[in-house]
């Protein structure tokens, strides 16, 4: 052990220094992944003349067709939750935090570029919480997901780690199929066909190729992604209700498995058995090392550091939002949570005494 400190290196036993192999990889079974395959299959038949060229580009249409149909329709969807839900939540929650402010700070306030008041720093008085005016609701103020700032930073990093992992398989996909992949001539040698497992192996893509499935494939998916994530945590942020928090995620995630179901539902078993059957292999020699063990870890630092800065600097449903929400709703949240014990408790006691 002591030698190891003055050698100041580890020693790497020599299984380790091997270097391995990734067998090929098979697209994923989704509406993208079809779509993948198809390009490629299809478009090269009719390229090549070889088959039912009008039916092969048919298919090829059609498949594309439904998984622009499909984001179109997620687009739609977040376009829809801006304009009747988010949009009105957050014009609600400005409006009950302004008020909130005026009345906290006696009204030493300054006015956002918004036009709503934020109170000046050291003239916060939380004794006036306990006397709040009737048209300021104790609950809806207490109730901002902003309140509870370590909750609802939980919440921002699971549905964060949603998004993370479709962006995790837009980066692999993109990798694997226009870095990884050779650059061809002949779209006659892209695909190697084997007869005795029944599979296809890709063994290169041409420059057009490349360039329609970054265009058709994977651009789209990357912007509904990043757009998805922004929405969402801003849909999360105007929540006045810590149950509808968790409703409201569950809500943004069927938006994102859209393209499992309409895979499911619509996509013929023949194209599905093509998708399955069409590998690509990862052209990359691997060694044990930190970046194969410990790589994938880093998007844990990556989320952290995005919900962080999503709360402190970039959320704009509460711009200068001054964190003073939480030191005085704690005591009403605790009061509100003893009273539906002692509620409970009492009602059992009063019912066993009529029992």
């Amino acid at each position: 052990m002591f030698a190891w400190f003055k050698q100041g290196y580890v020693t790497v036993p020599e299984e380790e220094k091997e270097e391995f192999e990734y067998d090929p990889e098979p697209l994923a079974q989704d509406l993208y992944g079809v779509g993948i395959t198809s390009l490629i299959r299809d478009v090269r038949k009719v390229v090549l003349r070889e088959g039912r060229c009008t039916l092969r580009l048919t298919k090829a249409f059609t498949t594309v067709l439904v998984l622009w149909l499909t984001i179109a329709m997620q687009v739609f969807l977040m376009y829809q939750f801006k304009r009747l839900i988010t949009q009105r939540s957050v014009h609600d929650i400005r409006e009950d935090y302004s008020e909130f402010e005026e009345w906290m700070y006696e009204d030493h306030i300054e006015v956002t570029s918004n036009g709503y008041g934020r109170g000046i720093y050291g003239h916060f008085n939380a004794d006036r919480f306990e006397d709040l005016p009737e048209h300021i609701d104790k609950e809806t103020i207490c109730s901002t997901p902003l309140s509870q700032p370590y909750f609802f930073a939980c919440i921002l990093m699971i549905w964060s780690f949603r998004v993370v992992d479709d962006l995790r398989h837009v980066k692999f996909y993109m990798e694997l199929l226009l870095l990884r992949t050779d650059t061809i001539t002949s779209v006659r040698e892209m695909l190697e066909e084997n007869d005795q497992d029944h599979t296809v192996v890709l063994r290169g893509l041409t420059l057009p190729f490349k360039a329609m499935l970054l265009l058709l494939i994977f651009i789209p998916r990357l912007l509904i992604d990043l757009v998805l994530l922004w929405l969402g945590c801003r849909w999360l942020t105007a929540t006045a209700s810590f149950g509808d928090v968790l409703l409201n995620a569950i809500a943004l995630e069927f938006v994102l498995l859209m393209k499992d179901l309409i895979y499911s539902a619509v996509v013929p078993r023949r194209n599905q058995w093509e998708t399955g059957s069409m590998l690509v292999p990862h052209k990359r020699k691997a060694q044990v090392s930190w970046t194969e063990y410990m790589g994938g870890f880093l998007w844990l630092v990556v989320v952290l550091l995005w919900v962080l800065l999503y709360m402190n600097a970039l959320q704009h449903v509460l711009p200068d939002y001054r964190w003073d929400i939480h030191q005085v709703c704690e005591s009403y949240i605790d009061e509100l949570t003893s009273l539906t014990s002692i509620g409970k408790a009492g009602g059992g006691h009063h019912r066993r005494q009529h029992g």
